[in-house]
């Protein structure tokens, strides 16, 4: 029996909001600590390896590769400094907010429509 909702797609857009709400959280404790001497700030990288295994495999793997991806938390130490060593930027870190907001609303409602689409179809049609 297909599990439809361990499909590649599903997957991909639910690994898609944990990357986004971990990066919610970085930049959140990034702006926290806007003003800590010292502190480097955080961020999450995530779709530069989505974008290495969809490249890179196929089928079963490309399917277990997107199971297993997890959103990395990574500390930024090549960012420009202020005179205290901290390197949050607060328009930077609101503009990523912004963007990280988006996503996480685009892959809601990517995941919504496929519920309906689902919900549809079982129903016959109705």
């Amino acid at each position: 029996m297909a599990d439809f909702f361990s499909d590649i797609t599903s997957t991909v857009l639910s690994k898609t909001l944990d990357a986004a709400a971990a990066r919610q959280k970085a930049i959140a404790n990034n702006i926290a600590n806007v003003e800590t001497p010292g502190y480097k700030r955080s961020y999450v990288n995530f779709e530069t390896e989505l974008k290495r295994i969809i490249e890179t495999k196929s089928g079963h793997k490309l399917r277990q590769g997107v199971r297993d991806l997890e959103p990395v938390r990574q500390t930024d130490v090549i960012s420009e400094c202020k005179p205290d060593g901290n390197n949050v930027n607060i328009d930077a870190e609101i503009a990523d907010l912004a963007k990280t907001q988006g996503q996480h609303r685009a892959a809601t409602t990517l995941l919504e429509n496929k519920i309906s689409l689902l919900r549809t179809a079982i129903n016959g049609g109705k």
